[in-house]
Parts: C-alpha cells; structure tokens; sequence
C-alpha cells in the first residue's frame, strides 16, 4: 500500500513540473519617452512611457502608451527599427491602426491594445512577428510621439526588455 502511495505521489509531481516547465513567463518591455531622445533632439519638455506584456505562448503583446505636456497636438505614434539608440529607422507598428488604435489631437493621452507577433504574423511587407520578437528582445526598437509643430517626432524612447 505504502508503494503505491509513493508511486502516485511520484507521478503527479511529476506532472505538476512537467507542466509548469511547459508554460513560459511573460516578457515586459519598457521604454521612457523625452524629447532629448530624439533625433535630432529637441528642447521639448514633454515625457511619455510605453509598456509592453508579451505572452510567448499566444504571441500577443498587450501594450500601454501614454504621454503627456507636448507642445503641440499629437498627430501620430509608432514603433521604429531596426536602430540603435539615436538611431532613426523605419515604422514597424504604426498605432493609428485597429487593433493599435491611440486616439491623437491632444496633447496629452494614453492608449492601450495588442500586436501580434507569432512567428508567421505580417508586421510589414518586410518584418514577420518573429523578427519584430527578435528586435523587441535585442533593444533594436524605439517608439516615439509625433506633434503638430515637431512632425519628426517630439519625444523617443527606446524599448529594453526588463
């Protein structure tokens, strides 16, 4: 009797690692938005923040990304890359677009929704959600605020995983 007990005990905890070791942690991704930043750099004292929480098992990253005190209405927002810290490039993810929608017209905001980023996800006609993963995790993305009076972009901040 007592073997069997230590029999069953030994196979659910067995069970219980192997599915806690089959289930990933999530993956946050931060980045703190000023104007001197940029570039080129600007005197703008306007600040902003993006987070980001991705799930590796369903391949969504649900963001957040508020701003506050531009000079100007906003106009647009979007993830750049690839690029290296005062580094321009070009818009991978432009937050204009459903299901990324941030509202725009003021000068203060936050908005919040989802990227897809599975492997075979089209980011761009050139960037799959398997490469935009590889540049979330390498800090080769930046994500910036565009205003009415700095159309370049007001405030940057690059995206470092934590």
């Amino acid at each position: 009797m007592r073997s069997r007990a230590l029999v069953f005990f030994a196979a659910a905890v067995g069970l219980t690692a192997a599915c806690e070791s089959s289930t990933e942690a999530k993956l946050v991704y931060t980045a703190s938005m000023t104007g001197a930043q940029e570039n080129p750099t600007n005197t703008s004292t306007a600040t902003g923040s993006f987070s980001g929480t991705l799930d590796p098992e369903t391949n969504v990253m649900t963001y957040t990304l508020s701003f506050t005190g531009l000079g100007s209405n906003s106009i647009l927002a979007h993830i750049h890359g690839p690029a290296a810290v005062g580094v321009n490039a070009n818009v991978l993810v432009d937050f204009s677009a459903a299901p990324r929608l941030i509202a725009f017209g003021a000068t203060s905001g936050t908005g919040s929704g989802t990227i897809n980023i599975a492997p075979t996800a089209v980011i761009t006609a050139t960037v799959t959600g398997d490469s935009l993963r590889k540049l979330f995790d390498l800090g080769l993305l930046y994500v910036n605020i565009h205003s009415a009076n700095i159309g370049a972009g007001e405030i940057r901040g690059q995206i470092t995983k934590q």
